[in-house]
Formats: structure tokens, C-alpha cells, sequence
């Protein structure tokens, strides 16, 4: 037993007389699970704990609930404080060499108050050849071990295992990895003690004198016989090279790496992991032209491919890359960046869109040699897993993943679909679990693998459903990401796809529900009558949940509806009507869909909801105005409720696209709401916002006759805002938009009877007024516009010249300005 692991005698004594349930035979085990400690402190605290929330086994999660329980009831005691080090733990766990005896020991003292002396260790007598320390082996102290009793290779790395950082990991390839670390860290320890090791140790020489004591003296060799041997010389014949020429090169060695991958196991008809399961082989007569015989063709591993690529990217960049325990380049590449020592962020990502570019050849070896694919996967698992979803090495690892998958699809999509469930999924599966935020782009990179066609994608649905079969709540959420990546859609899909989103409804998880609301736009384009069943019961969501995304939408879906039902009904008539035959079912009436869309909308849409949802609700149901003018009045009072824009940020992980309200809306309709609403109310500058964006969209959609009626019923609003520098320049810009749309009509603009009366007023100003320039920058723009437009300019000048006060006149911004012009 090893002489840390052993117990004080006052130790041993006490945990005797505390009468435990077990007996103590192996201390660093028995303590491991944390049972015993916490029936030592029952014997103390034997009201603060509970012994039947304690179990003794030898899991590691039964190790973790325990020694978690005892944590707390540590942090509980101000006694018990020195005993919460987690390392301490961790180590006591592991079963570390004298972890446990280090721990009683300060319990022992934390317990009973008491002092623990510490026992001598026997020295072994020192003589000539042994001048070395006492060996101890204490968790503090330094092992002054004898070179023959040092560990070797494998205990070395036995003992590492055990350390909580390494003991506790689940991917075998970052296992794999430490294992590699540990050992070349370990020769270069050995390295570098023999060169600085002392001279008695490895004499280079020994002295004459001291070798012929020990081995006599030296003797001559000879034969049996007395006779003297003849020394014959040999003569060596100097070596004839034959030169070989490229075609047979190339043969050669051709035949020499099948025979290497006959004996490695990669032939063409083994599985994708030796297994058993073909992969269907490809032509290699794609490279060089396509006129290459395949046997001829040098096939390369990825590994080298790899290696050849960062090699040559680092040096063209004018890095290097250390050596480092024998690892390959690549291998090494992807060290140095997790790392981040030795190359920069923008470095390492140039490295791999290099890699990107070499797809097509890494391609056809991943193909020749799968296995490596499973190897390159674990190397690039931590650029996944380790960095955030807008980190440059996880955008450039998703990249460079997307661009192989294609590839390989281009190349054999048979063979490429099977490296989805066999490399990439059970690698992913663990980050799709913790990260929701990284789900969209990893499974980009599945379907990247894949054939674009609906049967590939209802396979790889299967097996991610059996990858996930203890999370079925994550496997639904990833269909809704799923659904949007589909660009062919059949009716088995859109089944499977409806199935599982109506489960997803029912559960209890509000972004869940939201982000299976959003799966029914794609239904809905599909075909209409798979949401028409469903809106009774998203009536019943929206009456029953609060959370501001399940309202958001509805509030899409419903929209949606409404946009697509019309048309739906308009071309079951058209098709009705064309045809002679009676159709075999009726065209299916939406009167009572729509009318629970708008309920829906009527509730959760209105000026108190929150923030998110009434912006959310502004951009989508902007399209519906025209349709349903019965939702005009309740769009208004949102517009007009709304703050300053915030972003929104959806949890469900759904996509909220927020449409332009502008192109989108009934200009007529909002614009006669607002005035009706105002027009008796002192002007306003939302007011005129809102009326000026009608006016402008329906100029630009070439709608002048709307703007004409418009403005010939609003003008009198329209210009009271002159009379306030908060809402002149916007009454300006909207008289500007009237004077483009009336060019060419009998219709004078500048002799309304408000506007003159307004102008007589503003004539009486200071220059520095700003109403006063914001008019005759208005009449001088309306003057440039046209012939026409000028005359009305002048003729309005002229009369207010005429109702003014010459002096006054003279002296305001009007006379300036256009004496100028003429």
C-alpha cells in the first residue's frame, strides 16, 4: 500500500471508536463516495443530517449528490469551513494518492480540536551508492524518487487519468488527446533528466584501472587452433540504379497503398467503420481532365492533404508551427488556436477557408479513407463546442463543414448520406442538447450531407428522432429549424413534420409552443387545410398563455390566414367555374376561420400589449388593411402607441422579420384614420409623420388622383401645421408631395384661404424664424418645378405683397428671395 494512503495510529483509533457501518479496508476507496464521511458527521451533527439521503455506491453521480450534500452542510458550520475545497474533493473522488487521509486528518482536526502529530517515515540507512533523500510521497511534498523506481510510461498516464479533469470527460477523442499529451510531456520529462542528470550517474568513461579490477585481465582472442587467422578482403560491387520512368512510378505505387489499405481495412466494400455496411465507391477518373486510368491515380490520405494545406497557408503568411510530441500539423494547428498562444483569431480562420479550397481533393480522400473523417471530426469538435454561435472559429468551422458536405454530395451522395448518423450527429448530439443557439447552424451542417431531395431528409428525421429519443422535446425543436431549411416538401414530410408539431403545441414549454406555432407557415403555403383544423385550438392559446412570443405568433399565423384564404377560395371558383365536371368535394368555406383570426388578432393587438408584440404586429399585419378595413382604426392606436424601436430578441429561437410598414399598409386607408382621428385637435408631428409616408407611397406607386383627394380633404390640417416650428417642415414636405401630383392641373394650391392667411402671418417674423424659411424654401423649390408652378409661386408672392405692409414686407425672408429670382 502506498504510504500516503495509510492512517495515523490517533486516526485509526478514532474512526474506530465512532462504531461505523463499515469497516475500513482500502482508505482512498472507501472514502471515495463520501458515506462514510457523512456518517462521521452524523455521529456530531446527528440533527443537521440524515443518512438515508446518502448512498453508497460507487457511481460517479452517487459520488457527486453526496459529496454535494456535504458541501452545504459544510458551508452550514463555521467549523467545517477548511473542508470545502473543491480540488480536495474532486481529488477524494478520483481516489487520489492521499487525498483521503489528508482530508480525516482535517476533519479529525476540525472535530475533535485536536492536533495530529506527524509520524516519522523510516529512512533507509545511507551508504556509498545510495546519497538520495527519504522517499515520501505526501500530497505537498516533492517525490525524491530513485531512477529505478521511477513510474514508466503507462503508470504515468494511468495515474493522470485519475485526475478529475481527465476522469470525468466523455469524448474519447478529446480523452485520446490528453492521453498523447500526457505521454509526450512525460518523454520530455525523461529527456530532459538525462541530460541534466548527474555525471556519476551515466560516465562516459570508466577508468582502466577500475575495469580490470572488475573484469581481470584482458586476454587476447584466438581460434582453436594456434594458428594465425588470414584476414581475406571482400570486394563490394558498386550498386547500378536503374531510372524508372513516371507511368510505372505512379503503378508502383498504386499498388503499394492497396495493398497498405487491404491491410488496414479500407477496402471499398467495408462499412464506413469496418462494419459491414457498403459505401458506394466512386470514379477517380474525375481528376486530372478525366483521362486518368484509376489505377494510376495517387490516392492521399486526409491527414496529409491537411497537413500539406496548413503548411502552406502558415508560410505564406510567414508563421511556423512548433513541433510538438509528434503530432501532425494539422493536428498541431488546432492545438495552437484553441490555445490561442501562438496564432491570432483572423490568422487561424485564413487557415481554414485554405482548407475550404481544397475541399474537392479532401473530399475524394474522406471518401477513399472514412475513418479519417471521424478523426478530423474530433479534431474540430472544440472549434464547435468550445466558442460561441458569432465566434470567427465557429463560423469558420461551420463554413468549412457546409462546404465538405456539398462536396461530398457532388462527389457520391450515397456515400455522404451515411457520414451524417455515422460521424457528424453523434458528435453534435451533446452540443445540440446545451446549446440552443447553436442548433440552427449545426444542423446546416447535417443537411449539408444530404441529398436535397424529401426521402434523404425524412431518413436523417428517423435517425436524429433515435440520436434523441431520451429529449423528445429537442428533437421537436429542432423540426422547427428543420422546416426551414426544406425547399421540397411532399405529403409524407409535411405529415411527419405536422405530427410532431402538434405534439409540440400540447406541451407545457411556451418556447416550444411558439417555436411550433412558427412550423405553420410552412403548412399553411403547402396547403391551407392543414391550419384550419388547428385554429380552434390556437383560439385556445391565445385565451390561455401570456407569453409575448405565443402571441407574436398568432398574431403571423393569423395574418398569414387572412392573406391566403381569399385567394384560396377565389381559385377553388376559378376552378369551379372553368371546369364542366362537378368537383368531388365542394370548395370548403373559411367564413368562421377568418373570423377567429381576426378574434385573435382584436385580443392580443392593441395599444397595452407589450412592446415586442405590437412592433411585430405593426409589420405583419401592415398587409391586411386592404382586405379588411374593419382593422384599420385598432392599427392606428398601436402606430400611434409605439416608442422608440427596440431590437427583439425571441427566445424560441424563431425569426421575427420585421416588413417595412410603409410599402406594406393601405396608404389611403391609414391616412383618412389619422385625419378623422386628429382633425378637430391641434396639429401634431406623429400625425403628420404618419400622413406624409401615405403621401409619399402613394406618389411613388404612382397613385396621384388618391394623393389629390387626399390632400383636398386634409389641406386645412396640412397647413395649420405651419404655425408651429415643431410641424412646419413636415406640413412643407407634404404640400411638396401635393404640388407633384397636382403638376398639370387647374388646382392652385397658393390660394387656399388658410395658407394666405397663414403666410400673411409669418411675413411679420424675424428672418431667423424658422417657419418663416421653412415656407420660402417650399415656395422657392415649388417655383424651380415648372413653369406653371412658378407662375401660382409668383401670383401668391405678389398678393401678399399687396395685403402686407411695405416696410414689412421688404424686410422678411418672401421679398429676398424671390427679388432674386427676378
Amino acid at each position: 500500500m502506498d504510504v500516503s494512503n495509510k492512517l495515523n495510529r490517533e486516526l485509526l483509533r478514532w474512526i474506530q471508536s465512532l462504531d461505523l457501518a463499515y469497516s475500513i479496508k482500502n482508505v482512498k476507496r472507501d472514502f471515495a463516495n463520501g458515506f462514510l464521511v457523512a456518517e462521521i458527521l452524523s455521529r456530531y451533527y446527528d440533527k443537521d443530517i440524515s443518512m438515508h439521503s446518502y448512498d453508497n455506491g460507487i457511481g460517479m453521480k452517487v459520488k457527486k449528490d453526496n459529496w454535494d450534500q456535504l458541501v452545504k452542510l459544510f458551508a452550514r458550520f463555521a467549523d467545517l469551513e477548511l473542508l470545502t475545497t473543491k480540488s480536495d474533493i474532486d481529488a477524494i473522488i478520483h481516489c487520489q494518492n492521499g487525498a483521503a487521509v489528508s482530508f480525516l486528518t482535517k476533519l479529525y482536526q476540525c472535530l475533535t480540536k485536536r492536533t495530529i502529530q506527524p509520524t516519522a517515515v523510516p529512512q533507509p540507512p545511507t551508504g556509498v551508492g545510495n546519497m538520495g533523500a527519504p522517499i515520501t510521497k505526501g500530497l505537498d511534498t516533492v517525490e525524491e524518487i530513485p531512477p529505478y523506481a521511477k513510474p514508466t510510461n503507462s503508470a504515468f498516464i494511468r495515474d493522470k487519468m485519475r485526475e478529475s479533469e481527465i476522469a470525468e470527460m466523455q469524448d474519447q477523442t478529446q480523452i485520446n488527446r490528453k492521453v498523447r499529451d500526457i505521454h509526450a510531456q512525460h518523454e520530455e520529462t525523461q529527456q530532459l533528466e538525462r541530460l541534466m542528470t548527474d555525471s556519476d550517474r551515466y560516465p562516459a568513461l570508466r577508468s582502466a584501472s577500475k575495469a580490470t579490477v572488475l573484469r581481470g585481465a584482458t586476454k587476447p582472442v584466438r581460434n582453436d587452433d594456434s594458428n594465425p587467422v588470414l584476414m581475406t578482403q571482400q570486394i563490394v560491387r558498386e550498386v547500378q540504379i536503374k531510372t524508372i520512368n513516371q507511368k510505372g512510378l505512379e503503378k508502383l505505387r498504386a499498388t503499394r497503398e492497396a495493398k497498405e489499405n487491404e491491410s488496414l481495412g479500407y477496402s471499398g466494400s467495408s462499412g464506413l467503420l469496418g462494419d459491414g455496411r457498403g459505401v458506394a465507391s466512386f470514379d477517380t477518373r474525375g481528376m486530372n481532365g478525366g483521362h486518368s486510368n484509376p489505377e494510376l491515380v495517387q490516392r492521399r490520405k486526409p491527414m496529409d492533404l491537411l497537413n500539406e494545406t496548413v503548411s502552406n497557408k502558415l508560410t505564406s503568411m510567414g508563421l511556423a508551427l512548433k513541433p510538438r510530441g509528434g503530432k501532425d500539423k494539422f493536428e498541431n494547428f488546432v492545438d495552437n488556436a484553441y490555445e490561442g498562444n501562438v496564432f491570432g483569431e483572423q490568422e487561424c480562420v485564413e487557415v481554414l477557408r485554405s482548407i475550404g479550397t481544397e475541399a474537392e481533393l479532401l473530399v475524394v480522400s474522406f471518401l477513399d479513407f472514412p475513418r479519417e473523417f471521424w478523426k478530423f471530426v474530433g479534431l474540430m469538435y472544440p472549434f464547435l463546442a468550445e466558442h460561441d454561435e458569432s465566434h470567427p472559429f465557429f463560423l469558420g468551422a461551420v463554413n468549412l463543414f457546409v462546404t465538405l458536405g456539398h462536396q461530398c454530395i457532388r462527389r457520391d451522395s450515397t456515400a455522404s448520406s451515411l457520414f451524417m448518423p455515422e460521424f457528424l450527429l453523434p458528435k453534435f448530439t451533446t452540443i445540440l442538447s446545451r446549446y440552443s443557439s447553436k442548433r440552427a447552424p449545426l444542423l446546416r451542417i447535417l443537411y449539408a450531407f444530404l441529398p436535397n431531395t424529401a426521402l434523404a431528409h425524412i431518413q436523417a428525421i428517423k435517425q436524429m428522432r433515435e440520436a434523441m429519443n431520451d429529449d423528445i422535446p429537442l428533437f421537436i425543436h429542432m423540426l422547427t429549424i428543420l422546416i426551414g431549411m426544406e425547399n421540397e416538401l411532399d405529403d409524407t414530410l409535411v405529415d411527419l413534420y405536422h405530427y410532431y408539431c402538434c405534439i409540440g403545441l400540447e406541451t407545457p414549454c411556451e418556447k416550444l409552443r411558439a417555436a411550433c406555432l412558427s412550423m405553420l407557415i410552412p403548412f399553411l403555403n403547402y396547403d391551407v387545410n392543414l391550419i384550419v383544423d388547428l385554429l380552434p385550438r390556437l383560439t385556445q392559446l391565445s385565451s390561455r398563455h401570456a407569453w409575448w412570443e405565443v402571441k407574436a405568433q398568432l398574431l403571423i399565423v393569423a395574418s398569414a390566414f387572412l392573406r391566403v384564404a381569399p385567394t384560396h377560395q377565389m381559385q377553388n371558383e376559378v376552378e369551379t367555374g372553368d371546369d364542366i365536371a362537378v368537383p368531388e368535394e365542394p370548395a370548403r368555406d373559411f367564413t368562421d376561420q377568418i373570423e377567429l383570426c381576426l378574434t385573435i388578432i382584436e385580443r392580443e393587438f392593441h395599444p397595452e400589449a407589450s412592446l415586442n408584440l405590437r412592433r411585430v404586429g405593426l409589420s405583419y399585419l401592415a398587409r391586411n388593411l386592404e382586405h379588411y378595413q374593419e382593422l384599420v382604426p385598432l392599427y392606428v392606436d398601436v402606430l400611434f402607441s409605439l416608442p422608440i424601436p427596440l431590437p427583439i430578441r425571441g427566445a424560441s429561437g424563431a425569426t421575427y422579420q420585421l416588413l417595412p410598414l410603409v410599402s406594406n399598409w393601405d396608404a389611403v386607408a391609414i391616412a383618412k384614420q389619422v385625419f378623422y382621428e386628429h382633425k378637430n385637435q391641434s396639429p401634431d408631428p406623429d400625425v403628420l409623420i404618419v400622413m406624409w409616408k401615405c403621401f409619399e407611397q402613394l406618389s411613388h406607386t404612382g397613385q396621384q388622383l388618391s394623393v389629390r383627394m387626399l390632400y383636398d380633404q386634409m389641406k386645412g390640417y396640412v397647413v395649420s401645421g405651419f404655425s408651429s416650428a415643431s410641424t412646419c417642415e413636415l406640413s412643407a414636405n407634404i404640400v411638396k408631395v401635393a404640388l407633384v401630383a397636382l403638376d398639370g392641373s387647374e388646382i392652385d394650391v397658393f390660394q387656399h384661404a388658410a395658407l394666405v392667411e397663414t403666410l400673411q402671418k409669418l411675413v411679420s417674423r424675424n428672418v431667423e424664424d424658422i417657419r418663416q424659411q421653412t415656407v420660402v424654401k417650399m415656395l422657392h423649390d415649388a417655383h424651380v418645378l415648372g413653369a406653371g408652378s412658378a407662375e401660382r409661386v409668383l401670383r401668391c408672392v405678389n398678393n401678399l405683397r399687396s395685403m402686407c405692409d411695405v416696410d414689412t414686407f421688404k424686410s422678411s425672408l418672401f421679398s429676398i428671395a424671390f427679388e432674386l429670382d427676378g
